[in-house]
C-alpha cells in the first residue's frame, strides 16, 4: 500500500464499523456522529502503513495525542481484555512520535500471545489515535439496565491510575436522567455535566450494560471509551428481613433457606410479565448468616423505574427508605401500560389463585422417589404461593386502605372468617369438654392428649382440618401441629381465653357501613383467596415434609445421612448429592450444627447492605485471635487457606502451596497476573477499585476475590487465613486448630 492510500479513519465519519473495526473504535465512531462529546481522532486500520504525515494528524492537532490499541479480541460481549493491551499517553502530536507509539501498541500483541494468553492470530490490529484531554476529573461508569443509579470511580486528573488499579479512586452512583429530565442541581458541575453524557449515551445505544470512560476539563465531559460490561460488579445494595420475619423463625433451617434463595427469580415474575423492562433481573433473595433477605434496593428501583414515591416501602415492609424520592407524574404516565397491565392481572386474582391451588395439588402429586424432584415440587409450591399471595396482597391493598381511612375496616373484618380464623374457633367443643371435665384439664395442663373417646374424636377432626398447620409453618422444618400439638393443647386449656364470634353475629349496621358494603365486598374476595392459597399451600408443605423424613430414614438405613433430622440442616444441592450416593457423614452433621448454633446466637439487624461485615456481630461467639481487613467485594465465595504474598506475579506456585487453599495476597494486579489467577483458590488485593481493568479480569473468571483491602501490613506468606469474597473481609487466623477455625467461620 502506498503512501498516498494512507486515509485514517476519522471518529464520527461513519465509516468505521463498515472497515470491520472492532466495537472499541466502533462504538467512539458511532458516539461522535450521534453528537456526543468525544475526543477528536482516527483509526489506524489493520493491516494499514504507518507512513503517518503531518496532513493525518490534524484530526488531533493542536496537543498531545493518546495512543489507544483497538483490536478486534477486545470488548466483546463475552470478554473485555481489559488493560491486555498497550495504551499510551502524551504522545506528542507529531508522525514520529506518534508512528513509534502505533508500532509499540500493535506490538503489544506479540507480547500477550507470548505469555500463553489467547489472543488469536487472525486478530485485527486496529490502532485508535485521540486527544488527549486536559481532564480535572476522570473515571469510570458502569451503567446497568436493571439499576436506576449508574455506579462510577473518580479520580483528579486522567484516569490511567484509576484503570490500571493503581488507584482505587472516589466511589459514587449517579441517578438515571430518562429524556425529559434535567440534571440534579445539587451535584457537583462534573456530575451534572456526566448525567447528561450518560443520557446521550442510553439515548443513542440503547438502555444497556455498558463500562464508560469518561474525561471532564472543565467545560465539557468527554466519552473517551465505552464497551459493553462483561463482568458486573457487585454493588452495595440494601435488605431487609421484612415479611420473612413474619413467616419464619428468627433462624430458619437451613434446608428452607436453601429453597427460598433458590428461587430468588422467580419471585418476580408477576413484575416481570407486566414490564420485563423492570428492573426485576437481580437476585430479589440473599442469605446472610442463614437468613433470607429481600433485596431492598431492588425495590426501591422499581418504584423509581414506575415514577412511584419510595416511600411506598415503607409503609408495606416498615422503616425507611434509603433513596427517598417523591412520585414522578411523567414517568408515572410513560409506565401507564405498566400499570394496566398490573390492574388487569389484580382482577384477575382470585380466578388465578383457585388455578394456583390446583397447580400446588398436581406439584405434591409429582413428589418422586428421590430428594432432588420432591425438593423441585418444594420449591414450586414456595413460589406459587409467595407469588399468589403478594398478588392478591396488591388487589386487596387498595379497598382495605379505603376502608382503614374511613374508620369501618374492623368492623367489617369482625363478621369475616377465614381458614386462619376458624382454626382457633373450631377448638371451642375441644375447650367445652376441658371446661366440664377436669381430668381433661389435668391432662391438657401436661401438654397430654386427654385419654376420652370425646376428646380423641374431637381432636381427631380438628387434626383432620388443621393438623398441618404449625409454629412458623413456611419453614418446611418446623412440625405442624399434628406432630407437635402442645400449643394447641395449651390454647384449649386457657379456658378464659375469648372466642371468635360466630359468623354473622356482628353484621355492621349504620348508614357508613352500608355504603362502604361494596368497598368490603371487594376487599373480601381477595382476602378470602389469599388465605384459601396459604391454606393450600401448607397442606402442601405437610405431605411433602413427611416425604422428606421417610426419604431421610431411608438414607440414614443406607449410611447416607446420620439421623432424619439432618435432611433440614443440609441444602438443596446437598441433599440432591446424596441421591448420587454422597454421604453426609456424622463429622459434617456435627460441624455444619456448630455452625447453626454460631448463627443462632447472632441478632442482625431488620435492614443490611450486602457488603456488611459480619463478622462484628460475631464477636460474642468467636475469639478474638485474628486480624481483619475489609475491604471490596467483587465476587461471591469463601476460601480457607494459606496466604502467598506477591509483589509481582510469580510463575508458579511455590512447593507446597495446593491451589485449592491458596489465597493471593497483591498489592495491585492487572492483566499480567491472569496466569498466577488460575492457579489460586483466590485472590485479596491491597489497591484498585471494584471498576479497574485487574477486578474486571477477576469478576470474569469468577475467581473468590475481594480489592482495595489497604496495606495488609501483617499478613505473610504462610499465614492461615480466611477470605470472604463476598463481604470483601480476609480474616488472618491466629491458631494452629484448623478444624475449630473452619467450624466458626464457614
Amino acid at each position: 500500500m502506498g503512501r498516498a492510500e494512507m486515509v485514517p479513519l476519522v471518529l464520527g465519519s461513519g465509516r468505521v464499523a463498515d472497515c470491520g473495526v472492532g466495537s472499541k473504535a466502533a462504538n467512539l465512531d458511532r458516539a461522535a456522529r450521534a453528537g456526543i462529546a468525544v475526543p477528536a481522532g482516527f483509526v489506524v486500520a489493520h493491516l494499514q502503513p504507518v507512513d503517518i504525515g503531518v496532513r493525518d494528524l490534524s484530526p488531533v492537532a493542536g496537543g498531545p495525542v493518546a495512543v489507544r490499541s483497538a483490536f478486534s479480541a477486545e470488548d466483546s460481549s463475552a470478554t473485555a481484555m481489559a488493560g491486555f493491551f498497550d495504551t499510551i499517553l502524551d504522545v506528542p502530536c507529531d508522525p514520529e512520535a506518534v508512528r513509534g507509539a502505533i508500532e509499540t501498541v500493535r506490538g503489544s500483541a506479540d507480547r500477550v500471545r507470548a505469555s500463553g494468553l489467547p489472543v488469536p492470530l487472525s486478530t485485527r490490529l486496529d490502532v485508535l489515535v485521540m486527544r488527549q484531554i486536559d481532564a480535572r476529573w476522570a473515571g469510570v461508569v458502569f451503567t446497568e439496565a436493571q439499576f436506576e443509579d449508574d455506579l462510577g470511580n473518580v479520580v483528579a486528573g486522567l484516569a490511567d491510575s484509576l484503570v490500571s488499579g493503581a488507584e482505587a479512586g472516589e466511589g459514587f452512583e449517579l441517578a438515571k436522567l430518562r429524556r425529559f429530565e434535567r440534571p440534579d442541581s445539587s451535584l457537583p458541575p462534573w456530575q451534572q455535566r456526566l448525567s447528561t453524557l450518560m443520557r446521550s449515551i442510553r439515548r443513542t445505544f440503547g438502555e444497556q450494560d455498558w463500562d464508560i470512560e469518561w474525561a471532564d476539563d472543565g467545560e465539557t465531559c468527554w466519552l473517551v471509551q465505552l464497551r459493553p460490561i462483561t463482568a458486573k460488579p457487585r454493588r452495595n445494595e440494601a435488605f431487609t428481613i421484612a415479611n420473612h420475619k413474619e413467616i419464619l423463625p428468627e433462624l430458619p433451617s437451613v434446608l428452607m433457606t436453601s429453597i427460598i434463595e433458590s428461587a430468588s427469580f422467580d419471585l418476580m415474575d408477576h413484575y416481570r410479565s407486566a414490564d420485563p423492562r423492570l428492573p426485576v433481573d437481580r437476585p430479589f433473595i440473599e442469605s446472610f448468616a442463614g437468613r433470607p433477605y429481600i433485596n431492598l434496593s431492588q425495590l426501591t428501583d422499581l418504584l423509581r423505574r414506575l415514577g412511584l414515591p419510595t416511600a411506598l416501602l415503607s409503609e408495606s415492609l416498615g422503616g425507611d427508605p434509603e433513596i427517598v424520592v417523591g412520585p414522578r407524574p411523567k414517568r408515572i404516565a410513560l409506565a401507564a401500560p405498566t400499570f394496566a397491565r398490573l390492574g388487569i392481572a389484580q382482577l384477575r386474582a382470585v380466578g388465578h389463585a383457585r388455578r394456583t391451588e390446583r397447580h400446588i395439588d398436581q406439584l405434591v402429586a409429582g413428589a418422586g422417589p428421590d430428594f432432588a424432584t420432591t425438593l423441585a415440587c418444594l420449591r414450586g409450591c414456595y413460589i406459587a404461593l409467595v407469588t399468589e399471595m403478594s398478588a392478591l396482597a396488591t388487589a386487596m391493598a387498595g379497598p382495605v386502605s379505603v376502608l382503614r381511612r374511613l374508620g369501618v375496616l374492623e368492623a367489617h373484618l369482625r363478621c369475616q372468617r377465614t381458614p386462619g380464623s376458624t382454626m382457633l374457633e373450631d377448638l371451642q367443643p375441644l375447650r367445652e369438654l376441658a371446661r366440664s371435665d377436669p381430668s381433661i384439664r389435668s391432662d391438657l395442663a401436661a401438654n397430654r392428649i386427654p385419654n376420652d373417646p370425646r376428646f380423641a374424636a374431637a381432636w381427631a377432626e380438628w387434626v383432620t382440618q388443621h393438623g398441618h398447620r404449625g409454629v412458623y409453618e413456611s419453614d418446611i422444618a418446623r412440625p405442624r401441629f399434628a406432630e407437635r400439638p402442645e400449643p394447641i393443647l395449651r390454647a384449649i386449656g386457657q379456658l378464659g381465653m375469648p372466642t371468635t364470634q360466630p359468623l354473622g353475629s356482628s353484621l355492621p349496621t349504620g348508614t357508613k357501613l352500608l355504603l362502604t358494603w361494596p368497598i368490603r365486598i371487594a376487599a373480601r374476595r381477595p382476602m378470602l383467596a389469599r388465605e384459601r392459597i396459604r391454606w393450600q399451600a401448607m397442606t402442601a408443605f405437610a405431605q411433602l415434609r413427611t416425604r422428606l423424613l421417610d426419604l431421610a430414614r431411608e438414607a440414614v438405613e443406607t449410611g447416607l445421612l446420620p439421623d432424619r433430622e439432618a435432611v433440614f440442616d443440609l441444602s438443596v444441592d446437598e441433599l440432591a448429592a446424596i441421591d448420587h450416593g454422597q454421604p453426609f457423614s456424622a463429622a459434617d452433621l456435627a460441624l455444619r450444627r456448630r455452625e447453626i448454633a454460631a448463627r443462632a446466637e447472632l441478632r442482625l439487624p431488620d435492614i443490611i447492605h450486602r457488603f456488611d461485615d459480619l463478622t462484628r456481630l460475631q464477636a460474642t461467639t468467636v475469639s478474638d485471635d485474628h486480624l481483619v481487613y475489609k475491604g471490596v467485594s467483587l465476587t461471591n465465595g469463601t476460601v480457607y487457606g494459606t496466604a502467598l504474598r506477591c509483589d509481582e506475579p510469580p510463575d508458579g506456585l511455590p512447593p507446597g502451596f495446593d491451589p485449592g487453599t491458596t489465597v493471593l495476597i497483591a498489592r495491585s494486579v492487572d492483566a499480567g497476573w491472569v496466569p498466577i489467577f488460575a492457579q489460586v483458590a483466590g485472590v485479596a488485593v491491597e489497591i484498585g477499585g471494584d471498576l479497574s481493568h485487574g477486578s474486571i479480569i477477576l469478576r470474569e473468571l469468577g475467581v473468590p476475590a475481594a480489592t482495595n483491602m489497604g496495606p495488609m501490613t501483617n499478613v505473610v506468606t504462610g499465614d492461615r487465613v480466611r477470605l470472604d469474597a463476598a463481604t470483601g473481609t480476609l480474616s488472618i487466623v491466629r491458631t494452629s486448630d484448623d478444624e475449630t477455625q473452619r467450624a466458626r467461620y464457614s
